[in-house]
């Protein structure tokens, strides 16, 4: 078990990424599945060219559950992550969930190896602009919470905000299954994931995973009720 000690970072209102425009790739993934690997190389290829080209892209891999059964048990996995697919799934209208799938700012749904449409649905997204700004302040990490303030810069109007602690970088070799003797890698890896009401200024306090602080970062993101990103930001522990 990891010792905590008290860490408190005090940022202003100012450590924000993804204000200026907006575009929020979620990937569902799974290392169960023999065609993901190409779509989490996909998600880590557009994170470091937006990250070179000085754009903003904010991903988020979530690797959902309905694979373990076949040989190998993602160790990132969860339950919530595939229910969260099935709502993307409702919302649509589609037929079925599947594996890759990545999803452009809650409204852009295709393969997510598929690098031309990718491109396009990021086109598409740089020429969005947020209805919100948001700000975090008083974030500090105590023993195995995290507690901060979010502010956003106009009255809500009935959205949900997410707040999503990623590993930005993870990678594990895989013993069974159909990716049998590959190691993987994956990119901001989703290891805890709530969703609260939308309100003009909140405190929150949630659970930290047992994890190394340096490799970890908040995002936060809010979507309407059509499920479309309307503003997004991001915090990298240090």
């Amino acid at each position: 078990m990891k010792s905590f000690v008290l860490l408190v970072l005090w940022l202003g209102s100012i450590t924000i990424v993804a204000q200026n425009n907006l575009v929020i790739v979620e990937l569902f993934t799974s290392q169960g599945c023999s065609s993901c690997p190409a779509a989490d190389r996909n998600l880590t290829e557009v994170l470091a060219h937006a990250s070179k080209e000085g754009n903003q892209v904010l991903g988020l891999s979530f690797h959902v559950d309905y694979w373990n059964y076949i040989g190998w048990k993602d160790p990132y996995s969860s339950k919530a992550f595939t229910e969260r697919q099935r709502g993307y799934s409702e919302q649509m209208n589609l037929r079925s969930i599947y594996t890759p799938q990545m999803i452009v700012n809650g409204k852009i749904e295709f393969v997510g190896s598929n690098k031309s449409e990718l491109k396009e649905a990021l086109s598409s997204a740089y020429k969005q602009k947020p209805t919100y700004k948001i700000s975090i302040t008083q974030l500090k990490v105590e023993g195995d919470k995290l507690t901060f303030q979010y502010a956003v810069d106009k009255s809500p109007d009935n959205e949900v905000i997410n707040f999503a602690i990623v590993e930005r970088s993870v990678e594990n070799f895989v013993s069974r299954g159909e990716n049998s003797g590959r190691k993987l890698h994956h990119d901001n890896v989703v290891r805890s994931f709530y969703t609260k009401s939308l309100q003009h200024k909140d405190q929150i306090t949630v659970a930290l995973p047992d994890l190394s602080l340096k490799n970890l970062s908040l995002i936060l993101y809010i979507q309407d009720k059509e499920w479309q990103v309307t503003g997004a930001i991001a915090q990298q522990f240090q």
